[in-house]
């Protein structure tokens, strides 16, 4: 592993932090007034991105030596109230957490040290299918839906996802976990990292992305794919684009991936359809916090994600103080869902190490 020295992650730090305060002091302001769904999400970052092109280079920069060493490895290798749901598949206990103004579904497997999954900003809970199962023969695993995915409700009040998590790890006894989140659980695994540094065991960041670290125009337009300027589209072309046309999504070649993506997007429209003008967002920029966190951290990247999620990589790593990153070759954003069989042996191998 080559890791960068920690004066020169501070100075690069802050760097991001002086170039862009009043950029994201913006964005915050603006992204608190809408509530369009994820096409909304998408509006937001227009609000930044005349600075994406500095920002992008510097983070993929500032993990550049590590994926040097840790990638080519890789590339090589290939309180409140419960209520019990029905239905809950054999072995596993599921119920529906009552939390301000809302509910959350969740379900629980295994013994022993805690390991909570955190699904990505389009599919639900389900996407942990291969995780799920194997992780629970060593650890006492969670998965959930966030509000508005799967089985758990829009929200119809102010909520954040920060103070969910956290009334889920109170609910069910969690003192400490390891958290697993891909790409905007990801971001949220970082965001109740910096809220509850204690609650955290070890971080997995899955095609993660931070607040603060704004999108390029071909991040906006997914390579020029989509319109530059957010269009409402009918549901049915929003599902087949992110399930079958985008080329970073899930990568290119993985067709019974990809059906299988689709099939669950059609399973659950609700995914694309939920606003998300309730929800709450943590003060300040979590790009400029990130030296704050000390938990051990893994970055999983797969190479034919899109190049601002491989930007946003390097400066989670340049933020964390030993962060690892690995970037797995043959796969695109959900890693977990197109080489399972290799990222639960990364995820293995991590968390062992931390025992």
């Amino acid at each position: 592993m080559v890791a960068m020295p920690q004066s020169q992650l501070d100075r690069q730090l802050n760097r991001f932090s002086r170039s862009t305060s009043g950029w994201l002091s913006a964005a915050a302001t603006a992204r608190r007034g809408l509530n369009g769904g994820w096409r909304g999400r998408i509006a937001v970052a227009q609000v930044a991105r005349a600075l994406c092109g500095v920002l992008l280079a510097a983070g993929a920069a500032a993990g550049a030596g590590a994926e040097a060493g840790a990638g080519a490895a890789a590339r090589a290798s290939a309180g409140p109230a419960v209520q019990t749901a029905a239905a809950a598949p054999t072995g596993v206990e599921a119920g529906t957490l009552e939390v301000a103004g809302g509910k959350l579904y969740y379900e629980v497997a295994g013994h022993g040290p805690a390991l909570v999954l955190v699904h990505d900003g389009l599919l639900h809970s389900v996407t942990w299918g291969e995780q799920f199962e194997a992780f629970a023969r060593g650890y006492r695993v969670v998965r959930y839906d966030r509000r508005g995915y799967g089985r758990s409700p829009a929200a119809t009040a102010p909520y954040s996802n920060v103070e969910d998590l956290l009334a889920l790890f109170s609910a069910l006894a969690i003192d400490r976990a390891a958290v697993v989140g891909c790409s905007a659980g990801g971001g949220l695994a970082i965001d109740f990292t910096l809220a509850h540094p204690e609650r955290v065991r070890a971080l997995v960041l899955v095609g993660a992305v931070v607040g603060g670290l704004p999108y390029s125009d071909h991040f906006l337009t997914r390579g020029g794919r989509l319109p530059a300027t957010p269009q409402p589209q009918e549901l049915k072309s929003a599902i087949e684009y992110w399930a079958v046309s985008d080329p970073y999504y899930v990568a290119a070649d993985h067709r019974q991936i990809k059906e299988r993506v689709k099939a669950l997007f059609e399973a659950n429209p609700q995914n694309f359809r939920h606003p998300d003008r309730f929800q709450q967002h943590p003060p300040g920029s979590p790009l400029a916090q990130l030296p704050a966190i000390h938990a051990p951290t893994l970055i999983v990247v797969g190479e034919n994600d899109i190049p601002d999620v491989h930007a946003h990589a390097g400066a989670i790593q340049a933020g964390i103080a030993g962060a690892q990153r690995i970037v797995v070759r043959d796969a695109g954003h959900l890693v977990h869902l197109e080489q399972p069989q290799l990222f639960n042996s990364l995820v293995f191998d991590f968390l062992k190490a931390q025992r």
